[in-house]
């Protein structure tokens, strides 16, 4: 492997995070984590693989190793990764190295190209590898903006007028049995999936089209619940590559994580 492979790829994960934030969130460009400054570290898998941790930094120089040590746990997901892995590798790599949203995680193939570029690496790899490498950098992107936009958007106020549901979302029906809990579908709540389905009529794709109208369904009937997290993450894999559609409705929608 060449000298400063290490270093070609985080600065090559950071230019493809800048690129996309330039195209899709162009106002958030001088403000989003990791395209100032940051550290980074890099670690080996077997079947030649790598994990890159970035983290943000204020101030400072880049700094990170110029050779990748062994990942240091192994229990890691399997390897190489699917395309349906990506929000497990994700959630692993997270959680293992304790990240904040400003940091980012990655793993790639490792193809040495011989030149000091990883946009050059990056045409050894498969179509798959290609693939899941794309879907990381979207997902990385789209879950920070989301995650950014529900810290900004206010909580809304609690209802005055409480409405119990007999048809269609939260529809409960109890037979010789008590039921405690309330659920709590305002208005507001209704209208940010109406209006989901009315930005899915813009994607063009059938195939994403039917995966993002059943992740849309499935938020719907899960809000208030734990399974809403879930559906949302899945929602936010499913978009990755119609991001700009959705983008003005993303912060009604993470408010309803809270």
């Amino acid at each position: 492997m060449r000298d400063n492979f290490t270093a070609d790829w985080a600065f090559g994960i950071k230019g493809a995070i800048e690129n996309i934030v330039r195209e899709s969130f162009p106002q958030d460009l001088r403000s989003w984590p990791l395209l100032q400054t940051f550290n980074f570290e890099a670690y080996l898998f077997p079947n030649n693989y790598m994990a890159f941790i970035l983290i943000d930094k204020l101030s400072g120089v880049p700094a990170g190793p110029g050779v990748a040590t062994e990942f240091p746990h192994d229990d890691f997901p399997t390897i190489p990764p699917s395309k349906n892995d990506l929000e497990l590798w994700q959630f692993y790599l997270r959680s293992k190295f304790g990240l904040r949203n400003e940091d980012a995680a990655f793993i790639i193939p490792v193809h040495d190209s011989g030149k000091q570029s990883a946009q050059e690496d990056y045409k050894l790899f498969s179509p798959e590898e290609q693939f899941f490498w794309d879907q990381q950098i979207k997902y990385v992107v789209s879950n920070y903006k989301a995650k950014m936009q529900a810290t900004m958007s206010t909580k809304p106020d609690q209802p005055t007028n409480i409405t119990y549901n007999v048809s269609g979302t939260n529809t409960r029906l109890n037979i010789n049995s008590n039921d405690s809990s309330v659920n709590v579908v305002s208005n507001e709540t209704i209208q940010i999936f109406s209006q989901l389905k009315e930005l899915l009529e813009n994607i063009e794709d059938a195939n994403d089209k039917e995966k993002i109208q059943g992740s849309i369904d499935a938020m719907e009937s899960s809000v208030g619940t734990l399974d809403f997290l879930a559906n949302y993450q899945q929602f936010m894999s499913f978009i990755s590559n119609h991001i700009t559609v959705f983008t003005p409705l993303l912060p009604a929608l993470a408010g309803l994580l809270a």
